[in-house]
């Protein structure tokens, strides 16, 4: 025996109870056996991560766990992380990886926190996962089950397991707590009002732990957190207080940033970083202090309801901070960083998809050519459908499609970095030709590329809103974060420049010149400016605190005045589920609920829940 089996033992010791989930995941493990994928989901706090840790630490063959929350959701970030998963230096291709899991006797590979790596969903699927040794298992672990492309593409169903993580059973619950020494009676009033899920109840002995006579509160777990955060943070100071309400609006915490957004705060940095270790809801990652997800949430969210300004101004501090991060050096922990303080959704859903929001984007397949067409040819005519064809023979690699649940193609885009297309196409395209003719007109910098958005359309709404063009234009995000730093401009035809320039205007794109082509789309482009895309991130930061009053500007879509967290109750509500339901999926009290609802119905002038889900799904907030 070897000092790493005692240590897979150690692991597999640590899970409190848990029998079935444990004993079901490592059947399904079993090398050679097993399924290709299984997926391991449920609610955030609920122990996904533990049960699946602990069951591969007990299993006979060796396994390499990746978290999502580590590295940029790109095929290179995922093989980068992979690498140093396994001690070398570069892994080129999925190929290569298969190579290396295979040398290194890898039986099962993890990837945790799967809900961060929303763009890499296809590339995983039908580049990387079809490249591994067949005997090997890849357990996936997030808060969603797979999404439809998985279930409708050809072989995948029948490769696929899951495995759905609830809540404790009572007597796991009780050894879970009297681990921590309470009295019974204690004990009992943890387990009774915890409800099984694991967050409630070390959150209640903790509680109880520095206030053995508090009165517990009642109600479903996301209610009890609640209240326990804030019974926890009634121990802090004032100041002490303020700080941690402070770093809940980061994505992570590091000592600059933290001393960034206490700036004009009396708590010294470290008086205040010392305090956030000691809380019971945070955790020393390699990237820096992190708070739990849903600690997060509720204080952040919490404080945005009570003193919106001082949130504003908390971001813009953070994306300055940020941004000299950046440029000491690309990083993506600081790109994540700037992208997690973005309140537009067509950006921060990018990293940060909101609860059940799902985008099966991959690339094309040959047997999608018709329906790619079909769509074309139905809002841009034969002429369009033609010019679609056209780059389809010369650029098949550049499509990609979004699936609806019968796997069918509901939308298509046409992505490519301008430097990569046939020049032969500028003669046929007019729109192409014009790209070309603003790159002389304004030189691109020293070292700066462009990518060319050719055409967006979707099955049911052509270029307007809709979930599945919203899904196109996330997956589009993938391609800002490959190519930075040189990224430079974005380029894009736009069928209806006034319907759709309320949210182009605010990501900062404009027209370039007149309508071209035979289906008269105006051309138009994003530049980045200094610093690229994370310049271009803080900047935006920037104006949705602080809009410049100098100079107008342009009218933000109606989604744009909402938080983060408005949208994703938005997003929940427009599913037409009751408020208990919605306050249950977003593990958030009704009474909180009910909060955000009214908020939301007030900034979008609306009376009804019913207006108020119109406003999302014209959005294409849905998903």
């Amino acid at each position: 025996m070897q000092v790493r089996d005692r240590l897979r033992r150690a692991a597999a010791a640590g899970v409190v109870g848990r029998e079935r989930e444990l004993t079901t995941l490592q059947g399904l493990l079993r090398r050679g056996q097993g399924p290709a994928v299984v997926f391991v989901s449920g609610p955030g706090g609920i122990g996904k991560s533990t049960v699946s840790i602990g069951a591969v630490a007990a299993l006979d063959h060796r396994a390499l766990v990746l978290d999502g929350r580590g590295f940029e959701p790109t095929p290179a970030g995922f093989l980068s992380a992979l690498a140093g998963g396994l001690g070398l230096p570069d892994i080129p291709s999925p190929d290569a990886a298969a190579t290396a899991l295979d040398h290194a006797g890898i039986g099962t590979l993890v990837i945790d926190s799967y809900e961060r790596l929303n763009l890499l969903d296809g590339w995983l699927r039908n580049d990387f996962l079809v490249a591994l040794p067949a005997e090997l298992t890849t357990v996936i672990v997030g808060r969603r089950p797979p999404n439809v492309a998985w279930r409708t593409a050809a072989g995948w169903r029948r490769l696929l397991a899951e495995l759905v993580v609830g809540p404790l059973e009572d007597a796991d619950a009780r050894l879970l707590v009297e681990r921590r020494g309470l009295p019974a009676e204690t004990a009992e009033k943890v387990v009774r009002y915890g409800r099984g899920h694991p967050l409630a109840l070390e959150l209640l002995t903790e509680a109880l732990a520095r206030h053995p006579r508090l009165e517990l509160p009642g109600g479903p777990p996301a209610e009890v957190v609640e209240e326990l955060f804030e019974v926890l943070l009634d121990d802090l100071d004032a100041v002490e207080r303020r700080s941690v309400e402070s770093a809940a609006v980061l994505r992570r915490v590091t000592q600059p940033l933290l001393a960034a957004v206490l700036a004009d705060d009396p708590l010294d940095t470290e008086q205040s970083w010392r305090a956030l270790r000691s809380l019971p809801f945070t955790r020393v990652t390699p990237a820096g202090l992190e708070i739990a997800s849903i600690a997060r949430q509720a204080i952040a969210g919490a404080l945005e309801i009570r003193d919106p300004a001082r949130v504003r101004q908390l971001r813009k501090r953070a994306a300055a901070a940020a941004l000299q991060d950046v440029e000491r050096g690309p990083s993506w922990d600081a790109t994540a960083d700037l992208i997690y303080l973005i309140q537009n959704p067509i950006i921060r859903n990018s990293y940060l998809p909101p609860a059940d929001h799902q985008h099966p984007v991959e690339a094309a397949a040959s047997d999608d050519r018709a329906a790619v067409l079909a769509i074309a040819e139905r809002y841009d005519g034969q002429a369009g459908r033609a010019v679609v064809d056209d780059w389809w023979r010369c650029h098949p690699s550049a499509f990609a499609v979004a699936r609806a649940p019968d796997g069918a193609v509901s939308a298509f885009s046409i992505l490519v970095p301008l430097h990569e297309v046939d020049p032969g196409l500028a003669g046929r395209d007019a729109v192409l030709a014009a790209f070309h003719a603003d790159v002389r007109r304004r030189p691109l910098p020293t070292g700066g590329t462009a990518l060319v958005l050719r055409r967006v359309l979707g099955l049911r709404r052509g270029e307007d809103p809709s979930p599945e063009i919203g899904a196109m234009v996330v997956d589009m995000k993938r391609h800002y974060l490959e190519m930075r730093p040189s990224l430079a401009r974005v380029f894009v035809g736009i069928g209806d420049w006034r319907a759709q320039s309320p949210v182009l205007r605010t990501l900062g794109f404009d027209r370039i010149g007149p309508e071209v082509g035979v289906a008269a789309l105006q051309p138009c482009a994003l530049d980045f400016g200094p610093g690229s895309v994370d310049g271009w991130l803080q900047r935006l930061v920037f104006a949705e605190a602080a809009p410049t009053r100098a100079e107008p500007a342009p009218a933000p879509p109606v989604f744009a005045q909402l938080s983060a967290r408005e949208r994703e109750v938005l997003t929940v509500l427009a599913e037409g589920v009751t408020n208990q339901q919605l306050a249950d999926r977003l593990f958030i009290s009704e009474r909180t609920a009910n909060r955000h609802l009214s908020n939301i119905f007030t900034k979008l002038g609306v009376r009804t829940r019913t207006a108020a889900a119109r406003v999302a799904i014209e959005a294409g907030l849905t998903g």
